[in-house]
């Protein structure tokens, strides 16, 4: 009976110890599974914190880019402004220089018209002579609006180009910029 005795306590001894080691493991895989948890979470909050940093300048070089954009446009359109002023100031300049030789031209044609009906003073001419001048002075007034008034659309239109210019230029530079040329 002893040795049944002896069986049973080192069966015991084996099972207690075959728990205890099972309750060792059990007690390792749950430190362990803590462990890998934690680099887990670890590891994503640094990729989350990475992710957000780099959306977070992503925007911000975005809305510099955009004030940029801004400013330029803003730039181009001040000239353009500027420009179209210019435009109209040397227009009315000319339409002002016109309307002086257009006067001008109708009063030679009053005095060589008044001329022409005296027929008096050394100068007179002949009729075909006043005709003559007033026609050519009266083309040189019609040939004079007309450059003008082409002058002064060639101005607006030039101005115009210009500003599409400097903003295709502009946005040119900007996607070469983007593009890492």
């Amino acid at each position: 009976m002893k040795a049944v005795l002896i069986v049973i306590a080192t069966l015991a001894a084996v099972l207690g110890l075959r728990a205890w080691n099972g309750h060792l493991v059990a007690q390792g895989d749950a430190q362990g599974a803590a462990r890998v948890q934690q680099a887990w979470d670890q590891a994503d909050d640094k990729r989350k914190a990475t992710e957000s940093q780099q959306r977070a300048e992503a925007e911000l070089a975005q809305r510099e880019a955009e004030t940029a954009k801004q400013k330029e446009t803003e730039r181009i359109a001040h000239e353009q402004a500027q420009r179209e002023q210019a435009s109209r100031a040397a227009l009315d300049t000319a339409t002002s220089r016109n309307r002086s030789l257009l006067t001008t031209i109708a009063q030679l044609n009053a005095n060589a018209a008044a001329a022409k009906l005296s027929g008096l003073g050394p100068q007179s001419c002949s009729t075909a002579d006043v005709d003559g001048a007033t026609a050519a002075r009266n083309a040189l007034g019609e040939c004079s609006s007309r450059y003008t008034a082409l002058g002064g659309v060639a101005d607006k239109l030039s101005g115009q180009v210009t500003g599409l210019q400097d903003y295709i230029r502009f946005v040119s530079t900007q996607k070469e910029l983007a593009d890492g040329y």
